[in-house]
């Protein structure tokens, strides 16, 4: 039988332990010497707008689940160049090139893993919206929250189109990637 004090001793461990997970700066894609830099306060507010950003992304995820996504998609490559891993964020580093589709209205998290350590991946966010391609969000900014580096339609898509030199300040910090856009319509009669 627990005593009251028991009971606030075991709330106390749990707070702490609550504590420790939400101060986690590989969330925010932070490292720890600049998290550590940060006041009290303001990691308060970065967590808070993380929070937000956070559980907005998971509604329009879920959301997407549930409706029928536009018929005009994006197949997208991701290579060269290179990205940042958690949970350092210091260097950048190497990492396997990544293929994936994207439909119109839809946004979405692509796992990519380092060149040579199958044990360290991170995740590219990506949304597709009114024919922009947003990339590489910063879940601590609300304003960045779609991505940090967009993409606008070209109808150079249509046949498909290279960019090179791209890079970005979000989650993933891409740093002089290429990226190929072709722009694909799924056939009406396919469900």
């Amino acid at each position: 039988m627990f005593t009251m004090k028991k009971k606030i001793f075991l709330l106390f461990i749990v707070h702490i332990f609550l504590l420790g997970c939400a101060n986690n700066p590989v969330l925010l894609g932070i490292s720890e010497l600049e998290w550590t830099s940060y006041s009290p306060e303001k990691q308060k507010s970065l967590l808070a707008s993380y929070n937000q950003a956070a559980k907005e992304r998971k509604k329009i995820i879920k959301e997407q689940g549930n409706q029928k996504l536009g018929n005009e998609f994006l197949e997208v490559t991701v290579f060269d160049g290179k990205v940042m891993f958690p949970p350092s964020f210091i260097n950048w580093q190497n990492y396997k090139p990544v293929k994936f589709t994207i439909f119109e209205g839809q946004c979405s998290d692509i796992a990519i893993e380092h060149q040579s350590d199958n044990d360290s991946k991170t995740k590219l966010g990506v949304c597709f919206y009114d024919n922009v391609l947003y990339l590489d969000p910063i879940y601590y900014d609300l304003t960045k929250k779609n991505g940090t580096t967009t993409i606008h339609f070209s109808p150079l898509w249509l046949t498909g189109f290279t960019y090179k030199g791209i890079s970005s300040s979000g989650y993933v910090r891409m740093n002089n990637v290429t990226i190929e856009i072709k722009q694909r319509e799924e056939s009406p009669n396919k469900t």
